[in-house]
């Protein structure tokens, strides 16, 4: 029999290092971004495309509607149903669908004290009672009214941004148009509906993930009657998470996997409460998908999200995959765009703080505290104010023109509720001035908040290079190239010598020590200084050499007149000379 490892030989420890390189691999490749590309699918398209106003007729039988009207905020009867649906002028019909009230503060019942039809929102089952029902790979559906946006764009532009974004989770939302039939009576108008995509069933996690990898556990947080849905309140024993309507943490899954998924929800939970620094960073690496969450936070505080999870710790969804990898899910963007609540004025919100501090979530706090991650969430709002498709004025504007055109002349209905186009928001908002399309009077939108978001982001990094030591009348070139912005172009390097530009030559006429100061300005205006050390030495003095004196020539005598004769020519050495001397002058000293 082969000899079993124990724990201290370096077979064994080879062997762990292996499985944790293992386990961290498989990790990091299931967070990878993933794809919108099934958005474009013949399948998706056929119930949630823009350019199209198609109509869902629901047929109640008098039974079924009065157990549809004995529900309550708390007690949700779902009952059954028969649902057409027209499109492109081909009628679909699926029997026996479930259909039951939904909302949270929003429910309603669909008549009122007088016994009038009025809007209500539904949650739309086609296989609660007929097992495998669907309709072009969908088999449940949200009908939703435009309760207190009279834009009719709100839920559907913001979804619309997120998922041009990359943010895949985000849910398709677009428009229909929706009658109700009880039993024999005549068919009635109750007016144009958000057809939103269903969170809670298999396919939505299949267009979104692999399908080795959708198996895992969806969840839904709510403030509801256990308060809000924050992380740091989960614990093993609190009963605010439940697979029940009314927990905090409701459990979305199906069939008795809860208290496994329960177990998973808690060990996370704690991890990312209790843990702190490296660990905390190490942690969440592995166990979210970084980039996802960073555009979903980004996306809640350039929209004005205020209900979701940074705002309110409530209206959302995440789903842990089967690695235990946390994927989180927008949800419920109705009050958003400028409908401002909780806050004191969403559109001026400093994106880096934007929920409230006492339902900050912890887990946003602590993830924006880490340099790397803080300076992308701050990359990944300036990109949603500048770059096509997202939260431009322009883009938006054409969207917004386009659903008008398409809804306008189906506006009015049996309930005379959202019947008429207004460019406001809610009545009971805190900022009634915003605007999203008709800018003669109000405040735009658009610039006001990304006025806010590049209010906020740092300013760029000036660098004036380093030291120099120059001698006077010298030229030189100052170095401001390592200078660098993370938003926006740098469109100015400013020297306080006078001179501009990134490079510039400069001299010096005076002798001594200088401080010279570089402004760098980038295309959002916002500007930051450095400054370099300038020595300038004075120029050695110029020293005239003292001339090497020439000897004069020594006169040769004449020859005597008297002697008639002349003497020999002789060599003036020092001898020579002293010969010469002694003869001609009798000198006793040579």
């Amino acid at each position: 029999m082969a000899n079993t490892p124990t724990t201290n030989t370096p077979f064994y420890s080879f062997c762990m290092a292996m499985t944790v390189i293992l386990i961290l691999s498989i990790s990091h490749n299931a967070i990878a971004q993933q794809s919108t590309t099934y958005l474009d699918d013949a399948s998706h398209q056929f119930w949630h495309d823009d350019s199209t106003l198609s109509a869902i007729t629901i047929r109640f039988s008098q039974a079924q509607w009065d157990l549809l009207l004995q529900s309550s905020a708390s007690v949700r009867n779902e009952v059954s149903a028969t649902m057409q649906y027209e499109h492109l002028g081909i009628t679909y019909t699926l029997d026996n669908i479930g259909v039951k009230l939904s909302g949270n503060t929003s429910f309603v019942l669909p008549i009122n004290s007088n016994g009038n039809l009025i809007q209500a929102n539904y949650t739309l089952d086609f296989d609660e009672f007929v097992d495998d029902q669907a309709l072009q790979g969908i088999a449940a559906l949200k009908l939703k009214r435009f309760k207190d946006d009279s834009t009719f764009v709100r839920e559907p532009l913001s979804n619309r941004i997120m998922q041009n974004f990359g943010i895949f989770t985000v849910h398709s939302s677009t428009h229909v148009k929706v009658f109700l039939q009880i039993a024999n009576q005549v068919t009635v108008y109750t007016g144009i509906y958000r057809l939103n995509e269903s969170v809670n069933r298999k396919e939505y996690i299949n267009k979104r993930f692999a399908s080795d990898n959708d198996s895992g556990f969806l969840w839904q947080g709510n403030y509801k009657a256990f308060g809000p849905a924050l992380f740091s309140r989960i614990t093993a024993d609190w009963d605010g998470v439940a697979d029940r309507d009314d927990a905090s943490f409701e459990y979305k899954g199906k069939g008795s996997k809860f208290d496994e998924a329960h177990a998973q929800l808690v060990r996370l939970a704690t991890n990312v409460t209790q843990l702190e620094g490296t660990e905390f960073h190490d942690y969440v690496a592995r166990h979210i998908n970084m980039e996802l969450f960073l555009k979903s936070m980004a996306a809640e505080a350039v929209l004005g999200h205020w209900d979701g999870f940074w705002g309110n710790a409530n209206n959302y969804l995440f789903y842990i995959d089967e690695q235990e990898v946390l994927h989180y899910i927008p949800y419920d963007t109705d009050n958003t765009l400028g409908t401002s609540l909780l806050m004191d004025d969403s559109g001026e919100q400093p994106t880096i703080n934007f929920g409230q501090s006492n339902n900050t979530p912890m887990l946003v706090t602590k993830i924006l505290q880490i340099d790397e991650y803080r300076q992308q969430f701050l990359r990944h709002t300036y990109e949603l104010v500048t770059q096509s498709g997202l939260m431009v004025e322009a883009d938006a504007l054409t969207y917004i023109n386009t659903v008008h055109l398409l809804i306008d002349s189906d506006l009015n209905n049996v309930t005379n509720q959202n019947n008429q186009i207004a460019d406001k928001p809610a009545g009971w908002a805190n900022q009634g001035d915003y605007r999203l399309y008709d800018f003669s009077t109000g405040r735009n939108w658009y610039r006001t908040r990304k006025n806010a978001v590049e209010r906020f982001l740092p300013p760029p990094n000036a660098s004036a290079g380093e030291n120099i030591s120059v001698t006077q009348g010298e030229t030189i070139g100052l170095n401001a190239s390592a200078s660098s912005s993370d938003f926006g172009d740098i469109v100015s390097y400013n020297w306080s010598t006078g001179a501009t530009g990134v490079t510039p030559q400069v001299s010096f006429a005076d002798v001594g020590f200088f401080v010279v100061t570089l402004t760098v300005v980038d295309s959002l205006g916002l500007s930051s200084n450095d400054t370099v050390n300038i020595t300038v030495n004075a120029a050695p003095a110029v020293v005239n050499p003292t001339p090497t004196p020439t000897p004069s020539p020594i006169p040769t005598p004449e020859p005597s007149a008297s002697s008639g004769s002349s003497l020999p020519l002789i060599p003036m050495g020092l001898l020579g000379l002293c010969v010469f001397i002694r003869r001609f002058s009798a000198c006793k000293q040579c």
